[in-house]
């Protein structure tokens, strides 16, 4: 699953049956902190090439597109992130590492 954010903030998921990598992709220059900005409340910086984004607003952001089963796949997507340690302590927000596109 790939989180694409353009300039302005606008989200688009790409790949959003796609459990198995999970990234953040921003255009070039933006440090961590702005595109957790631009991601608005969902998202928080961790001050390196992570992004932690909210569960719930990944929900939001494939409601058109969920089903039973992508539920169960991104459910199954957690209980890995949280295994490796990719949830945080309140286990609400999985870590995306920040990729930059030209």
């Amino acid at each position: 699953m790939i989180i694409r954010v353009s300039e302005v903030g606008a989200v688009v998921i790409e790949d959003h049956d796609l459990f198995t990598g999970f990234h953040v992709e921003a255009p070039a220059g933006h440090v961590v902190e702005d595109v957790a900005a631009l991601l608005g409340e969902g998202a928080r910086a961790d001050g390196g090439q992570h992004v932690w984004i909210a569960a719930d607003a990944v929900r939001h952001w494939v409601a058109d597109l969920a089903t039973p089963e992508w539920e169960e796949g991104f459910s199954e997507m957690i209980a890995y992130a949280r295994g490796r340690g990719w949830m945080d302590d309140a286990g609400t927000h999985l870590r995306a590492h920040l990729e930059h596109r030209n």
